[in-house]
């Protein structure tokens, strides 16, 4: 308005032109030619009236805007810190305002004075924090130093970063890599610290949790996917290149990385675990620490509006279980981590669903459970259940097919054979391995099978497999059997020999 009066005072009282009016006021012409309108459309010219206050002035040249009413305002502050609250929504905070002031806005324009107030607040709209709602998770730029206390070597220690939508309650932890593993374990770590469950956790597009990213359907990891359906709780992917779509876990990262990462980089870590001590406390500090622009803490917000908001967690945490799409063998094993499981012998050459945790292996056909195993330490250990295996006249045929194969060659390869078949606890577990070495006769001729077989069984059981046999043909170590097999003879001055002996008992 001040603006306005010195307009109307050069134009009208010193009659200057507009074009200088503008350039003395820094405005632009057309400005000047819109203020000048209005004025005389007011009947207003210089000198002005000597009470004309500045709202005066704005009501005659605007009056359309800026009208002071006289009915009750709501307090928008309050409306804001309410809609935080589980199901509560703009039409319900309303309908309570106008039952006690009867006299206040309609429903629509206090919707639209609110979205105003908003934007004076300079709080975006697009995306409105639930409380207990949104967990927003994702890796900060930022790796600490992990050293190997045995060997020296440096590792970089990724950083999980996860935040609360409503009250931007944070979590922080060292894990070792970006792995699924290590992903879905900090997680687990999370929910727990958290004590509760939120409806949807909102991620990256990294490849532990996205394995195809789409806008509107991004397909996530299998054991990411399960991991949800355990917490029964619902993921998002934010768009790819857009971290607006997770804006409140990266300004924690950078408030962790500002507050935690940078005041431990100058120490050394030996472990994981050392490192995670050491982030505890300072988690703890800015979890406290008071907001700068409003009242409470990420803490004290958390424990009043997220936490009663959100789910109770299951009475026992996921135990990571990784989901393969694997073929059944001919013999009716799958070759899961290095071992293999039976599965009804009807589903041999299917692709089943293999679900494989520390402790347990699972088959499934169609979302149907078809074997259940308890998980074999080291490799090319078999499980084989019973009920699994074809009829007894059936794997019979297969022993007297296979023996009779092996006859043929020669006695050394049927002893070999029948070794491979007796040493498993179910003979259908070596039909792969007998096939394999009877198998062998069409790259090499039956003679060289059969000296191989022979070599194999004077090496001892270790030898007596495929891969053994193969290697002896391969590098042919069968045509040299009878320069190895007989030892050259002993001659020493205390070897006496039988004769002796017998000349002394005379």
């Amino acid at each position: 308005m001040q603006d306005i009066r010195t307009l109307l005072r050069h134009y009208h009282g010193e009659h200057s032109s507009k074009r200088e009016v503008a350039r003395l006021l820094q405005l632009s012409p057309g400005t000047v030619r819109n203020y000048l309108r209005r004025a005389s459309a007011a009947g207003l010219s210089w000198p002005l009236p000597e009470h004309l206050t500045d709202a005066e002035l704005e009501a005659l040249l605007f009056p359309h805007s800026g009208c002071i009413s006289s009915r009750p305002q709501p307090d928008w502050t309050q409306v804001h810190q309410q809609l935080s609250r589980k199901g509560m929504t703009l039409e319900r905070i309303w309908y309570d305002w106008i039952q006690a002031y009867p006299d206040g806005y309609s429903y629509g324009y206090f919707c639209a004075c609110y979205k105003r107030w908003c934007r004076a607040q300079k709080i975006t709209m697009r995306i409105h924090h639930k409380a207990g709602e949104r967990l927003y998770v994702d890796f900060a730029g930022k790796r600490m130093e992990v050293i190997d206390p045995h060997t020296g070597n440096v590792t970089k220690a990724q950083i999980f970063v996860a935040t609360m939508g409503g009250s931007n309650y944070t979590y922080v932890e060292a894990v070792p890599d970006q792995t699924l593993r290590s992903w879905i374990e900090a997680h687990v770590r999370c929910l727990r610290f958290l004590g509760g469950v939120p409806k949807i956790i909102v991620c990256d597009n990294l490849k532990a949790a996205v394995t195809r990213a789409d806008r509107k359907a991004p397909v996530f990891n299998t054991t990411y996917a399960d991991f949800a359906r355990y917490y029964d709780l619902t993921l998002m992917a934010a768009r790819v290149q857009k971290p607006q779509d997770k804006a409140p876990v990266e300004a924690e990262v950078k408030h962790s990385t500002t507050h935690i990462l940078t005041r431990l980089e100058s120490r050394q870590f030996f472990s994981i675990t050392e490192l995670n001590q050491a982030i505890a406390p300072l988690l703890d500090q800015l979890n406290r620490t008071p907001f700068q622009k409003k009242a409470g803490s990420r803490l004290s917000q958390f424990e009043e509006l997220d936490l009663p908001a959100m789910n109770p967690l299951p009475a026992e945490p996921y135990g990571f279980r990784e989901w393969k799409k694997l073929k059944v063998n001919m013999n009716y094993h799958v070759h899961a981590n290095g071992c293999y499981y039976s599965v009804p012998y009807r589903y041999a050459h299917q692709r089943l669903d293999v679900m494989i945790s520390d402790h347990l292996v699972v088959c499934y056909y169609q979302n149907k459970e078809l074997a259940r195993h308890a998980r074999l330490p080291g490799k090319g250990r078999y499980s084989t259940v019973a009920s699994h295996m074809p009829e007894h006249h059936r794997r019979y045929q297969d022993r007297e097919r296979i023996l009779r194969l092996a006859r043929s060659v020669g006695p050394d390869t049927l002893r070999l054979i029948e070794l491979v078949l007796e040493r498993r606890k179910h003979q259908e577990q070596g039909f792969c391995s007998a096939k394999g070495i009877l198998g062998l006769r069409e790259r090499y001729a039956n003679e060289r099978l059969e000296q191989a077989c022979g070599y194999a069984l004077l090496l001892g059981k270790r030898a007596q497999n495929y891969p053994s046999v193969s290697s002896i043909l391969k590098h042919g170590r069968d045509q040299h059997l009878e320069e190895t097999s007989t030892p050259p003879p002993v001659v020493h001055k205390n070897l006496r020999g039988g004769a002796y002996y017998a000349k002394s008992n005379l």
